[in-house]
């Protein structure tokens, strides 16, 4: 995995004026004098316009010239967080959405003054995971399978179960080692069946066998990075979920 910046988040945030949190989202309004060495660098320029920050769904509309800053890992707790922050070159009023979080919030800037936007990347450690109602559908709609849920990052934007019940008559196709689902990739020990049997309004089902290790990864453009999320260990037949 990469390397993780020794930036303190308490100490940049100490003097804040507004805080926001919601949903892996964290936003502080903070004096620009007390981000230091953040805001030294090169950043990305922009104009009256709406920019994605890469490697999310948050998009920010911004009516005004500024600078973001944005290729900062802090780990928070067991949290691993993306870390960005946004200045502008004079008042303006910024709109933070992300959709699939119902998150639109509108917050004003004065010019002395910037934003710090915190983002959940991925959790780090064990923790007790549970399998979402869409994915739980999707098998019963697969004609019942059952299993149990071995993985999911903490948005549940990927989840991945052993099967018990295995439908093998389904899977036929080529062999491959690695699958690329969007900025996920599955690397697996051996060469194994993956056959994509759902694809719908942005849900992806993969239903694999004939492999014993799956090492889930994603790529963070805004980072330019891939990183090793988690490992599947162990011979079974697999559903993956991607929404």
């Amino acid at each position: 995995m990469g390397s993780i910046n020794t930036i303190h988040v308490e100490e940049l945030t100490r003097n804040y004026r507004l805080c926001y949190d919601k949903a892996g989202l964290t936003i502080y309004i903070v004096p620009r004098k007390d981000l230091g060495s953040l805001i030294m660098g090169n950043g990305l320029r922009f104009s009256n316009e709406d920019i994605q920050l890469y490697g999310t769904k948050i998009i920010l509309y911004m009516p005004c010239t500024g600078t973001i800053y944005g290729r900062y890992l802090v780990q928070i707790n067991n949290e691993l967080r993306g870390l960005y922050v946004l200045t502008a070159d004079e008042d303006c009023e910024v709109i933070t959405q992300w959709n699939d979080q119902g998150i639109n919030l509108k917050l004003r800037l004065v010019g002395s003054e910037s934003l710090i936007i915190i983002v959940r990347l991925m959790r780090i450690g064990k923790r007790r995971i549970k399998p979402s109602n869409y994915a739980l559908r999707i098998m019963k709609a697969l004609g019942g399978l059952s299993g149990r849920l071995l993985y999911a990052d903490a948005n549940h934007e990927i989840q991945i179960f052993r099967i018990d019940n295995w439908l093998g008559a389904w899977i036929t196709g080529p062999c491959v080692s690695e699958v690329s689902m969007g900025p996920w990739s599955l690397v697996f020990d051996k060469c194994g069946i993956a056959i994509n049997v759902m694809d719908t309004n942005g849900t992806q089902a993969l239903l694999i066998n004939g492999i014993n290790t799956i090492v889930i990864k994603r790529h963070y453009p805004s980072l330019g990075k891939w990183y090793e999320l988690n490992k599947v260990i162990g011979p079974g037949n697999y559903l993956v979920v991607l929404n």
